[in-house]
């Protein structure tokens, strides 16, 4: 996947971590690596439009398509959502991270 506005907020050490202690081929692994990034991608642009209010959606999408790895995505999101979203991003990672480390720690 192309670099996003919130890659920096991404910090998922401890799941590739227990990725590590999996026993995959290459293939398998690059799989699961791929679901977690959709995974990533999916949860924090529902949060954005969870919280961004409904005019600023389609702006906000045809920004991010023209250019999803702009940093002054964050200002636009900052100006019109409450709290920052840096802190909803960090939120929805925490919980993403919890989710998918229980499942990983099943296997």
């Amino acid at each position: 996947m192309s670099k996003v506005w919130y890659d920096h907020l991404i910090i998922l050490e401890e799941v590739e971590i227990e990725l590590g202690k999996l026993e995959l081929d290459r293939e398998e692994k690059r799989e699961l690596e791929h679901l977690i990034e959709e995974m990533t991608h999916h949860r924090v642009m529902d949060r954005v439009l969870t919280h961004l209010p409904k005019q600023h959606h389609k702006e906000y999408l045809k920004r991010f398509a023209n250019s999803p790895h702009d940093p002054g995505l964050i200002h636009y999101l900052n100006e019109r959502i409450e709290e920052s979203v840096e802190e909803h991003v960090k939120d929805e990672m925490k919980k993403l991270k919890k989710e998918i480390l229980s499942d990983l720690r099943k296997k």
